[in-house]
């Protein structure tokens, strides 16, 4: 059997600060499999992972192509969402592109829908894939560690479930190559969860839109800031933390000075 083929097709950039689409994968040049994680459920993903696959699309597919009378192949896309939050689901379900469109019959005549499949992955019934997946279900056992330390509230909590998941050989050989890179994309998670929590919450509140502009940019200056601040905390070295916030290194060094 043929050894499958695997080609990174993410999107170097996308929608927020400096948020990336989280996996997308180019299976054999014949499917395109793109997976994001969340914590929390997002009606919105749908529309979302429209935008992605279709500036994927715009950057495989020969821009003169496009144009030719022969029609141009395109990879199937999959599109997967691995839920890690707490809300009672069942451990498959499906989001559509349609459930924004109003109006909409049971059995309209649509003509653009995008389905998005939705793995429960940290349940007592969990999505078969985890079944299936050695790495995937030590990443929940992995996931379970940080709400232990949540829990019992341990000071460094992300750094302590790396450390605690090397020492119990979960994840061992990744964590121990890439903890770095994980303790800041968990961090920012969190972080970004509350800079919109709030956001949307001020807005409500003020119920005004003047100024909205200026508003957002001072909020996602000091969200860097403050995640800058518990990166600190958490014993990143003030270098690494300026090239996860994008933060001039000599304003992570004064926030070091002051902690």
């Amino acid at each position: 059997m043929a050894d499958t083929q695997l080609e990174r097709v993410n999107l170097e950039q996308v929608l927020y600060k400096s948020y990336y689409n989280d996996i997308a994968v180019l299976v054999n040049g014949q499917f395109i499999l793109m997976i994001e994680h969340q914590s929390t459920i997002n009606p919105n993903m749908p529309l979302r992972l429209l935008e992605y696959v279709a500036r994927i699309y715009g950057n495989i597919v020969d821009s003169k192509a496009k144009f030719s009378r022969h029609l141009v192949p395109l990879a199937k896309p999959e599109f997967i969402v691995f839920y890690t939050g707490d809300q009672e689901l069942p451990p498959e379900s499906y989001l559509y592109l349609s459930d924004a469109f109003p109006n909409q019959g049971q059995h309209a005549d649509l003509t653009l829908e995008l389905k998005v499949k939705v793995c429960t992955i940290k349940s007592e019934t969990p999505s078969p894939v985890v079944r299936s997946c050695h790495d995937l279900d030590q990443y929940v056992q992995f996931l379970q560690l940080v709400e232990e330390a949540k829990a019992v509230g341990h000071e460094t909590p992300l750094r302590w479930a790396i450390q605690e998941a090397v020492r119990r050989n979960i994840l061992r050989d990744y964590l121990e190559r890439k903890g770095g890179e994980v303790l800041s994309i968990l961090m920012t998670e969190y972080d970004y969860a509350t800079d919109m929590a709030v956001l949307k919450e001020e807005s409500y509140e003020d119920g005004l839109f003047a100024g909205l502009a200026t508003g957002r940019e001072e909020g996602a200056y000091q969200n860097k800031l403050e995640t800058a601040r518990n990166f600190l905390s958490e014993g990143l070295v003030p270098a690494m933390v300026a090239r996860c916030t994008n933060l001039p290194l000599e304003t992570v060094l004064e926030l070091a000075r002051k902690q």
